[in-house]
């Protein structure tokens, strides 16, 4: 009976490439799925933001006893949104996402969002107010913040102040369809 024995010192070339060919598929396969993911949550991120912000600039009004306007703009750089007290219009932002105040505005914040990290607002009006009694807002309107995916997520706020979030698309399974 003759003994054979196959000895293996290790892997052969073929089975190199047969293994670097499967990781580069499955690579090619979860990039995508990771940057979609990422931008979902940039997207979440700054919906949310924004919500805080609507929130902050009611409450700002009711505490302080003056009226908070929250101003929306968009330019190629990117959108923008500024909070601030003062007069109507006395506060906006440059194409460079900077605010530009006159003396007799008080600037609350400043959220810029450019166009690098594709995520946009566009809104149905340009200004919000909050008036300082009840924090009831002299101009109901919604804002949608946009991915580039084209999945939105829509703040709408009613005249007493508050705010509901939906989703035009339904594409954000936690948030109703508008």
């Amino acid at each position: 009976m003759a003994n054979t024995q196959h000895s293996s010192r290790g892997i052969s070339l073929v089975e190199v490439c047969v293994g670097l060919c499967m990781s580069g598929i499955l690579t090619a396969q979860a990039v995508p799925a990771f940057e979609r993911m990422q931008q979902r949550q940039r997207l979440q991120l700054s919906a949310q933001t924004l919500m805080t912000d609507i929130q902050q600039a009611r409450s700002e009004a009711v505490q302080s006893g003056q009226t908070v306007y929250l101003r929306f703009s968009q330019s190629n750089q990117g959108s923008c949104y500024i909070m601030h007290t003062g007069s109507s219009g006395q506060c906006r932002c440059d194409d460079g996402g900077v605010a530009a105040c006159t003396t007799k505005a008080q600037l609350i914040k400043l959220q810029w969002l450019p166009a690098s990290q594709k995520v946009s607002l566009r809104a149905n009006v340009q200004q919000l107010s909050f008036q300082a009694r009840q924090g009831t807002v002299t101009a109901t309107g919604s804002v949608d913040v946009q991915g580039a995916a084209g999945e939105s997520i829509r703040h709408v706020v009613s005249i007493a102040g508050r705010v509901r979030s939906c989703s035009p698309q339904g594409a954000m399974a936690q948030f109703a369809t508008c």
